[in-house]
């Protein structure tokens, strides 16, 4: 049994883990529900899917094929910086209405809390500057 696709063959293996992982604590402590079943047999199914995926020589070709294509790549792209602009604004604003929920009920937990998304947005601004200075002077 030869592994084409080692990405999608670990990501299989990862998910059989943890779907049968959960399954395993899910009957152990006797709280298994059925949001906790539908996420086992989602993730065996995407983990059997992958899997198989990984070791089928045709669907590894196309796979690889479909990840190396311009396009899929361009749009990647695209919805990742999209992704990253969206998640800054959100922090952005996720800061600024615990910030303001800290001054109206004058409790310092929300301050703190608005003060992590004030840094999570700080974070992100620094690495967007980083980054844009290093594909900058790579061009």
């Amino acid at each position: 049994m030869k592994i084409y696709n080692k990405k999608f063959f670990v990501s299989g293996i990862l998910m059989l883990f943890l779907g049968t992982l959960n399954l395993i604590l899910g009957l152990i402590r006797s709280n298994f529900d059925f949001a906790q079943g539908v996420l086992v047999v989602a993730m065996l199914l995407f983990g059997g899917n992958f899997t198989y995926r990984s070791l089928n020589y045709k669907m590894s070709k196309t796979d690889i094929l479909e990840e190396k294509d311009e396009r899929n790549q361009l749009v990647l792209l695209k919805n990742r910086s999209k992704a990253f602009q969206i998640q800054r604004y959100i922090c952005l604003g996720t800061a600024a209405v615990f910030i303001a929920v800290s001054a109206i009920i004058k409790t310092e937990m929300f301050e703190y809390i608005g003060a992590g998304f004030a840094f999570a947005f700080v974070i992100s601004l620094v690495v967007d500057i980083a980054t844009f200075v290093y594909y900058d002077s790579r061009c």
